[in-house]
């Protein structure tokens, strides 16, 4: 489904979608794919955002 994932130091950091998706904006960090990040949302959702579109906490 998606490109191959990168090893990285963001992957399980909470973070705060800058635009909420469907009314959710905490998430998690599953998946590091370059300029891509794959984040788990608090609704169970899994979504692909770029990196300039979350804050890290």
């Amino acid at each position: 489904m998606y490109n191959e994932e990168e090893t990285s130091d963001v992957v399980g950091m909470r973070c705060t979608l800058k635009e909420s998706y469907r009314g959710y904006s905490e998430g998690e960090i599953i998946g590091d794919y370059g300029c891509r990040l794959l984040v788990k949302i608090s609704s169970g959702a899994e979504i692909l955002v770029y990196r300039d579109e979350i804050i890290l906490k």
